[in-house]
């Protein structure tokens, strides 16, 4: 691992992939469902939401698409210090 991927508290794609995770949680949105929506394989999402794999733009995209949120509410917090979408990534969705 990179010094600055130590610094900043883990690989990239390990810390969208926990974005990504908790903001299925909070929707109660399963990855089985997330994969539908998006069209994505359940193993090939699976191996992106472990971190294994990194997911690409199309991916993010897709996920974007499919929860309805811009693409950098799938970011780490740190890489949206001047999102102005008003959108939280990890909000739920209205009942």
């Amino acid at each position: 691992m990179s010094e600055t991927g130590t610094m900043l508290g883990g690989r990239l794609r390990e810390r969208t992939a926990e974005e990504i995770r908790v903001l299925l949680a909070r929707r109660r949105i399963s990855a089985a469902e997330l994969a539908r929506r998006t069209g994505m394989k359940q193993s090939t999402l699976a191996r992106r939401m472990t971190g294994e794999i990194a997911f690409d733009l199309d991916d993010l995209e897709a996920i974007s698409e499919a929860l309805g949120v811009p693409v950098t509410a799938l970011m780490p917090a740190t890489f949206r210090p001047n999102d102005r979408s008003g959108v939280s990534p990890v909000q739920a969705t209205p009942t």
